[in-house]
């Protein structure tokens, strides 16, 4: 419970009477004799809920209430008017104002509790519409962002091509950038629907090499010119569970991680380690580094680090990532030491059988052994 109960009553017996009852009900209080007073609890205190009295000295109720709404931090705050006047007008008044309740002295306090409750419980309810509400637009917006980065990357090597005359093998990554985009449209709710279900992704064998040479070889290329260079060893004809648009882009937001925050001419290598039943995808660069502090929130929806100043992005890669690699019943991690480069590491399900045969086995158990084998690897 715990939540934030502001009590605006300038008599102190009905005020205390108020404050008892709620603190007995786990609420905290906070007590405003007047409407100014009202008005700064509003602004620095942020409460939950706001009990005001109408006839309060020198700025009535009705003021105090009209204020309170009309202000960006108010706006949502619950509000139940406290007054010994009965008239119908008078509550009609407080309603308009926009008042979500109208008690009237002498109230019962049991009452009272119940609408306290009745309101904090709708509030929440209202608050978490309008988080799942944000959230499915951010994925969308997020979407979109990412359609500007193909489109980017297509009129790029278009431009190239033109200046060089040469078909190949430009005109080969536009194809490859417009046919991830193509896929990205397909799949336009899907980060929406991964947020409240992990299920919702399509996984099945899949091969990892020519995706990830395709991705690698499109990023060595775009690169070049600003003396990266990106390295890809120890091929394998294992297939993992997975899904293709997932982890392409899971390889292009940690791909461009590395590219944005290596250092000049640093270099960035890309592996494959098979351990047992798992397959990990290895990206490391010789970047900046990412402070001890700061590693366990890089995940965090819409965090960005110190090292993120100056540098374009939402703080939505590595979310978009771990959700991405979790909906393939995979694991991701990242391990940094500041001006020692940075080092992410995928790991995924192997497909037990050829790519085309039934797989007898599943992914989540198979993923639970893979995180078995590792450990006992590692030690």
């Amino acid at each position: 419970m715990n939540e934030l109960i502001l009590i605006v009553e300038d008599e102190e017996d009905v005020a205390e009477l108020l404050r008892y009852n709620l603190k007995k009900q786990g609420y905290r209080t906070v007590v405003a004799y007047d409407g100014e007073q009202a008005l700064q609890a509003v602004q620095y205190g942020n409460p939950d809920l706001i009990l005001l009295d109408i006839m309060l000295p020198e700025m009535d109720g009705w003021t105090v209430c009209r204020i309170i709404r009309d202000s960006e931090r108010g706006a949502n705050i619950p509000v139940i008017m406290v007054t010994a006047l009965s008239m119908e007008e008078a509550r009609i008044q407080g309603l308009q104002l926009g008042a979500d309740d109208y008690v009237t002295k002498p109230f019962s306090v049991p009452e009272m509790l119940l609408r306290v409750r009745r309101l904090l419980d709708r509030d929440k309810t209202q608050k978490e519409l309008r988080q799942q509400v944000m959230e499915q637009d951010n994925s969308l917006r997020y979407m979109v962002h990412e359609l500007k980065n193909s489109l980017s990357l297509m009129g790029g090597y278009a431009h190239l091509s033109q200046i060089k005359q040469q078909d190949s093998p430009y005109l080969h990554h536009i194809h490859a950038a417009a046919g991830h985009m193509e896929q990205v449209l397909d799949q336009i709710s899907l980060l929406v629907h991964l947020e409240s279900d992990r299920d919702a992704l399509e996984r099945k064998p899949l091969e990892v090499v020519p995706l990830v040479e395709e991705t690698v070889d499109a990023f060595r290329g775009m690169h070049r010119e600003e003396g990266i260079g990106i390295s890809l060893a120890n091929a394998t004809r294992s297939a993992v569970i997975g899904n293709a648009t997932a982890l392409r882009q899971v390889l292009i937001n940690l791909l461009s991680n590395a590219v944005k925050y290596n250092r000049p001419g640093g270099r960035i290598e890309v592996s494959l380690v098979e351990s047992g039943s798992s397959l990990s995808i290895v990206v490391r660069d010789e970047g900046r580094g990412i402070l001890p502090g700061e590693l366990p929130k890089v995940f965090d929806k819409f965090y960005r680090g110190t090292g993120a100043a100056g540098s374009k992005g939402v703080g939505l890669g590595l979310y978009v990532v771990k959700l991405l690699v979790e909906a393939m019943q995979g694991a991701v991690t990242i391990a940094s030491t500041p001006d020692g480069g940075t080092t992410a590491t995928v790991t995924l399900v192997k497909a037990r059988a050829p790519l085309g045969a039934p797989q007898a086995a599943c992914p989540q158990q198979a993923y639970a052994t893979a995180a078995r084998e590792k450990e006992h690897d590692e030690t």
